[in-house]
């Protein structure tokens, strides 16, 4: 029998405050279980997801957005195609690993991306051939119910939430067209009201499936710590093996600046197909912007840092789920 979810239009208050981020009326709904808050867009696919095969040899990376997804998604598809560098160079990442819901958050860059990749995101998952590598932002409810039972390999990705509002914020004025402040945005994220809805209702899921064997659960700041513990941790869980001086080559590809110089997953062939040459340039922000831990420091009055440190408590307490 389907598993199905719930949506719910927003209450009228949340919906205006919603609505004036992203200077659209209607601009998100709440989708449950999950309080996940996805654009109306995801009910054409909503349903397809959940109900979509799983496959034993999948890797599924999922994580809320701007927590190093980008980066461990490279990590992951390298490691499980014999360290490819020249196809990370010359395929886009949508491509190589595809967000399964693409289709609901990306419609707008359907030009650059390609009608086949923007209309049905879950087809093209579903086509894929094996192993495949398939990345979502979508909170556990709302992903396919055959993951718990065909298990295979989930890499999970966190990052301290004050470090991660900071990204998601600049994030969505770059790709979103967000028209409001940062303490706006930070006030709008312990309410639940940013896109992809309530924190702490997607990291606890999988913070309680850790110790389970088909699941590599993976903090940001940990990933900047140790690099290469890192990725011979994900090689390990992928069953793996690479020499030391392979692993010199892969860390070296994965520095931040090659990463942020790698238009193979920074985003710019997509951003640049929409808003022409020098996007990021013009813009004076980048889709892999500083990758600093601490960050928040440079953002956040201590009143919403404040907020921040009692909202985390509040969610956290008893979880052993900590950050630094």
């Amino acid at each position: 029998m389907s598993v199905s979810y719930t949506v719910r239009a927003l209450d009228p208050e949340d919906a205006d405050v919603v609505d004036k981020a992203f200077g659209v009326k209607g601009a998100m709904l709440e989708y449950n279980p999950g309080r996940c808050l996805m654009p109306p867009h995801h009910l054409k696919i909503a349903q397809a997801i959940i109900d979509a095969p799983v496959r034993e040899d999948d890797i599924w990376l999922i994580s809320y957005p701007r927590t190093g997804s980008t980066w461990c998604q490279e990590m992951i598809w390298l490691i499980g195609n014999d360290l490819d560098f020249d196809t990370a160079r010359n395929t886009i990442q949508q491509i190589r690993a595809p967000l399964i819901e693409m289709s609901s958050v990306l419609f707008k860059y359907e030009n650059s991306l390609g009608k086949d990749l923007i209309e049905n995101s879950v087809e093209l998952v579903n086509n894929l051939p094996s192993p495949r590598y398939i990345k979502s932002h979508l909170p556990l409810p709302l992903l396919p119910t055959e993951l718990d039972k065909i298990k295979p390999r989930i890499i999970y990705t966190c990052r301290n939430p004050k470090d991660m509002c900071v990204s998601f914020y600049h994030h969505c004025k770059m790709l979103h067209d967000l028209q409001i402040s940062f303490e706006e945005f930070g006030d709008q994220m312990i309410r639940g009201l940013t896109p992809l809805g309530s924190l702490f209702s997607h990291y606890l899921p999988f913070w309680n499936k850790r110790h389970e064997t088909n699941v590599l659960f993976l903090k940001y700041e940990d990933m900047k710590r140790d690099l290469r513990g890192t990725v011979k941790k994900i090689a390990a869980f992928m069953n793996k093996s690479y020499t030391e001086e392979e692993f010199d080559k892969l860390c070296d590809f994965l520095s931040f600046q090659n990463m942020r110089d790698n238009s193979g997953c920074n985003f710019e062939r997509i951003l640049e197909e929409t808003y022409g040459k020098d996007f990021f340039k013009r813009v004076g922000n980048h889709f892999i912007r500083k990758g600093q831990v601490g960050d928040w420091k440079n953002h956040m009055s201590p009143e919403l840092a404040k907020r921040f440190d009692d909202w985390i408590e509040e969610n956290t307490k008893g979880t052993g789920l900590t950050f630094d």
